[in-house]
Formats: structure tokens, sequence, C-alpha cells
């Protein structure tokens, strides 16, 4: 029956039919309930009975079922627009690493090719024909790797709830962007921190319904999930109308602590970012909804392990915002490749606003900020990534090397590069264990020649450049 049921409730969703009645549920509903009422008390006479009533119910049911039975058959043998199968995670990730090895592999090629055959040989526009079906390729093998986030929202619409119950909270909970596709690994790993967040919004966030009703709130709390792609990012927003971030009390804790020292001047941004810091929690008493001893910091780490990071705005008596930018997939980038000495590294072409060789006019030293680049009347400072990495550079004169812009949430600084070598898509490839994390440094990317280039972290880098 229960069968029945789910599949006339399937049916009736795609036609947009009222669901079926079936005739026989009543009776069956009266002998289960029977069934539990007597069954211990029942003697064996009694059992035998029933036994033999759910004999003639069975042949009944059965009748029934036939005709029904026939058009589920029928409707599934119908074929569908677009048929869908299910494959193992492991089996894409094999296909996407070995598509990234047959981009390498085509790259050396490539690069052996167009250094021994003059340019306008036939086999170098074979080449270049084979290169444009290898990227046409990796573009496939990562959209197979795309999902909607829709299936996360899900579960988050459940939790808040189940929470909203537990906590004695009205909560009206809206999702938006449900279709956005991303990354099955990120998929995967973001639900942990949603479910942190959403919980700290319900417990810290929204105010009882009698105290919002005394400020002149609608007494039912609201809370909003939303994502979409914006610059080859997918950005999650996390939405409250509660009584937003305490910077008195967040700042109070973090002296109490010893994060800071009362000395020092922190802007708002700055004193919202330290409820990440680890150990450090407003919660003023501990319950089964949040405080319960698992901090922000593991959010923050959760995020930075996908390579995104987390945001915060908030309104004193109006709400905050948490927002997450995160890449689309944490396996190929678009990269702008430089040249800093015989070294070889990788800038996302997302992060790149400008490059630009610089004349002595717009060069300058500013006490206690470094050398600094008046680019577009903004100063922003350098870094000279030759000092960063240890290497020797062509020359040390900024005004015969060139310029590279970088901005990372409206934030820039300028890298002093040698040259400019030229745009590639790569394939992103962890440093291992070994090295760990690297202070600057993404990850890496096989090139052309075999050799390993790094991938710049340019959020780091102008995190970095700001300290100095």
């Amino acid at each position: 029956m229960m069968k029945k049921l789910v599949v006339d409730l399937k049916h009736s969703t795609k036609t947009g039919k009222a669901v079926s009645a079936q005739k026989s549920l009543p009776q069956l509903l009266v002998k289960l309930k029977e069934s539990v009422e007597n069954h211990s008390s029942a003697p064996s006479s009694n059992r035998l009975q029933i036994q033999e009533k759910d004999k003639e119910l069975d042949k009944v049911l059965a009748v029934n079922d036939e005709p029904k039975k026939q058009s589920v058959t029928t409707q599934a043998q119908a074929p569908s627009g677009d048929e869908k199968i299910k494959v193992s995670t492991a089996r894409l990730d094999n296909l996407v690493n070995m598509v990234g090895e047959l981009v390498v592999a085509q790259l050396m090629v490539s690069e052996e090719i167009n250094t021994t055959r003059a340019s306008e040989h036939n086999i170098c526009r074979k080449i270049a024909h084979q290169s444009k079906i290898i990227r046409d390729l990796q573009q496939l093998s990562m959209l197979i790797r795309m999902v909607p986030i829709g299936g996360v929202f899900q579960k988050m619409a459940r939790l808040v709830r189940d929470l909203s119950r537990k906590s004695g909270k009205e909560i009206n909970f809206t999702t938006t962007g449900d279709e956005t596709e991303l990354d099955r690994t990120v998929v995967d790993k973001i639900s942990d921190p949603l479910v942190h967040m959403l919980r700290n919004a319900i417990d810290h966030g929204i105010e009882p319904p009698e105290e919002r009703t005394k400020i002149g709130k609608n007494s039912k709390g609201l809370i909003e999930l939303q994502a979409y792609h914006e610059a080859g990012n997918i950005v999650i927003e996390i939405t409250d109308d509660g009584k937003g971030l305490n910077k008195e009390r967040i700042l109070k804790k973090a002296v109490d602590k010893g994060i800071v020292s009362t000395e020092q001047e922190l802007s708002k941004e700055e004193i919202y970012k330290l409820i990440f810091h680890p150990g450090l929690s407003t919660a003023q008493k501990v319950t089964s909804v949040s405080g319960r001893g698992v901090g922000m910091d593991v959010v923050k780490k959760s995020v930075e392990s996908l390579h995104g990071r987390i945001d915060i705005s908030s309104t004193p008596g109006k709400g905050c915002v948490f927002t997450i930018r995160m890449p689309l997939t944490l396996a190929i980038i678009d990269g702008q490749i430089i040249s800093v000495g015989n070294n070889r590294y990788i800038i996302p072409i997302n992060s790149i606003d400008r490059s630009l060789k610089p004349t002595n006019e717009q060069l300058s030293s500013v006490q206690g900020r470094g050398e600094m680049a008046m680019v577009q009347g903004n100063l922003m400072p350098i870094i000279r990534l030759y000092r960063l990495f240890g290497v020797v550079p062509d020359t040390e004169d900024p005004t015969e090397s060139l310029l590279v812009v970088v901005e990372d949430e409206g934030n820039k600084c300028c890298l002093l590069v040698d040259e400019l070598l030229g745009q590639q898509q790569v394939v992103i490839k962890n440093l291992g264990d070994g090295l760990g994390k690297v202070k600057g440094v993404s990850g890496g990317a096989i090139m052309g020649d075999g050799k390993v280039s790094l991938i710049l972290d340019i959020p780091n880098l102008i995190e970095l450049a700001h300290k100095i």
C-alpha cells in the first residue's frame, strides 16, 4: 500500500491531478489498528482467524492493484526527454584527473612543436585544432562534476524548521538560486559550515517573538539563504533580520581573552572578524542549538580549505549578512603566467585588474607603509615577488619591470614581475602534506615543459601587502 501511495503521489505531481483515493486504505488502517491493540492479548484461535482475514485482504488488494501496476509500468517504459544515470564520484574524479594529464601532455607536445617548427607549418595548425578539442573536453569533464546546490538548501530548510521549534522562535526561511551549480566536492564540504552558521543565526541573531514585537518587528524572524555566480566564483549569502552583531561585546571578549590589546584601534570589519578566532564565543549560555564549544574558527577553516573566504556585514538591530565566496571548481583555473627571474608563477585571471610599466613619478615610499605606486589616483602597496620567494630577478628597478595590479574584495596591491608570458588554463595540484600551507601560494600546476609553477594566493598576498 505504501508503494502504491508513493507511485500515485509521483504521478500526481507530474500530471498536476489530484491523488487518486485508495478504496482499500481505510479497511487496511482499521486492520492495522486492531492488530496493534489485540496482538499481545489475542488467543491463538483469534490469531488464526486474523491470518485468514489477512489472506482475504491480500486478495482484494491484489485485484485492485492490477490496473494501477499496468499504468505504472507503461509510464516507466515511456522514454524521458533527459535521461540520467548514476556514476560514482571516484570515477568522475579519475576522469577529471586523466583529462588534466591529457592537457599537460598536449601542452608539452605543443611547446615542442612551436619551438622546432615555423608557426605556419601544417602540423602547427593541427596542434592548434587539437588544443581546442582538448579544451572543450576539459570544460565538459568539469561540467559533469557540477551539481545544483538545491539539495544542500533543502537540508538547511529542514534544519531551520526543527531548530525553530526547539528554540521556540517563529522563522520564515527562504532560499534563492537553488539551481546554481558548483563542483560536487564543494557541495559535499559546504554543508557543515552552513549548518553551524544557521544555528548561530537562529540562536544568537533572531530574537524571541515577544522581544521582536516590543521593538516593532514582525514576530516571525526571517532567514534568507541565496546562491549565485559572480566572476567565476560561487557566492552564498546567509541573511537574517535579527539583532546583529554586538561590537562592544565581541571586543570586550577579545580583550579579556588577550586576543587584542586595549590600545589597538580596530575597524568595524576587523572587530566582526574576531569571532573567527579559536575559543572566542559571545554565547551567554550553552544551549542545544549553539554555544556547544564549536566556534566559528571551524567554519573559517572549512571554507578556506575550499579556497574560499567569509565576509561579514552587520547593522545593529536590523541583522547581519555572512557572505561565502568560493571557486566554482577546485580543479582548473584560467591563469596569467608571469616570470620572476628564471621562475614562472601563475596569477588567477579573475584577480587581475590591470598591468602597467610604472614611471618614476608613480613610485614613492610612504613612512610605515613601504613602497607604493600611484595608479589612477590611488596609492597601492608594492610586493616584490623576488624577495617573497627568494629568487634572483632580471632587474630590481621597477621602471624596467612590470606592475600587475591584483584585486580582492575592493582591496588592491601591485605585484612586481619581470614579464607577462601569456594566459593558459591550468590544472591545480596540491603541494602535498610535506610542504603544507605556504604563505602566498594556493597550489601548483605542471607546465608544458614538465616543470612546476606555483599558483599565487591573491587574497593572502593582499593581506600581506597591507600589513607591510
